[in-house]
């Protein structure tokens, strides 16, 4: 008696917080329909994330044949992204274009890893310029060297031709 008591009282808890946890259930037409309409709208407003990477590569390419896309202000973004070879440019584009409306889900994660590759980019660039700099501090490292081996054979030379005249000069006078 005590189990089923207790089975009873433990039925209930779950079935409460079962009851309270769970969102109400809609009736499953008006469910379908809305999820349909906000699929279309959706579909009508932005075109296949395909279409819109296929046209940045065109354009970054210089593809022959670019892709024009129907959202304008994309279409601006792709042009100027590309056109740019400033990394601080390319993200500050990416951040506003991010926040000029709302973009779908798959749109949202390209912008993200169109982010991620320009920032990895800048750090390489970033790199590139440090070590190009030291390239050529060590480059004019080794012309300094270069000038002064120079200096120093052109003084054996000097002293060379000295001895040799002292030389001649002591054998012509014996």
């Amino acid at each position: 008696m005590k189990i089923f008591k207790l089975f009873t009282h433990l039925s209930a808890a779950l079935f409460i917080v079962a009851c309270t946890s769970t969102p109400p259930v809609q009736n499953n037409n008006e469910h379908t329909q809305s999820t349909t309409n906000t699929n279309k709208v959706a579909e009508q407003t932005h075109q296949p994330i395909t279409a819109v990477i296929s046209a940045l590569l065109a354009n970054c390419t210089h593809a022959p044949i670019r892709q024009t896309l129907e959202n304008e202000a994309l279409q601006t973004f792709i042009g100027d992204y590309c056109t740019t070879t400033s990394t601080n440019k390319q993200l500050k584009l990416i951040e506003d274009i991010k926040g000029n409306a709302l973009w779908p889900n798959d749109y949202m994660v390209w912008f993200d890893s169109l982010t991620w590759h320009t920032e990895n980019l800048r750090k390489q660039k970033i790199t590139n310029f440090y070590s190009d700099s030291k390239a050529q501090k060590h480059e004019q490292q080794l012309l300094e060297l270069q000038r002064q081996l120079i200096e120093l054979k052109q003084k054996l030379v000097d002293i060379e031709k000295q001895r040799l005249e002292t030389s001649l000069s002591e054998n012509r006078t014996q």
